[in-house]
């Protein structure tokens, strides 16, 4: 049997690689502004952003669970480096949040930007 995940995860590292830069970047962006308010917001931000981005990806690719995976995967680390243990709720809404914009992603696929 052959597997076609290495050209799945070729169309995915794009959405990849931006979700892994913001759940870093803006945990940075709130210990720079020392906002505690904006720091404690960070992991629903992340959430949120994981939600855009599988939205985008679902445009892309339809619905591949690769990319929650992925998603929730990737805030582990940054929840061990920035958070503590308490964020782990997170990690499976991070990885709702992604699948749910991926299947929106997904129904308007071809809706938008074509005529």
């Amino acid at each position: 049997m052959k597997s076609n995940l290495g050209p799945r995860l070729l169309k995915s590292l794009p959405y990849i690689l931006i979700t892994a830069v913001m759940y870093i970047v803006l945990p940075f962006a709130a210990m720079a502004s020392k906002s505690i308010v904006f720091y404690n917001g960070v992991p629903a931000i992340d959430c949120c952003c994981a939600l855009a981005i599988g939205y985008f990806y679902g445009r892309v690719a339809k619905r591949d669970p690769i990319m929650p995976l992925f998603s929730a995967l990737l805030f582990v680390p940054c929840m061990f480096i920035f958070f503590n243990v308490t964020a782990w709720i997170y990690i499976p809404i991070a990885a709702l949040a992604s699948f749910i914009g991926e299947c929106f992603g997904a129904v308007y696929q071809g809706k938008f930007g074509k005529r």
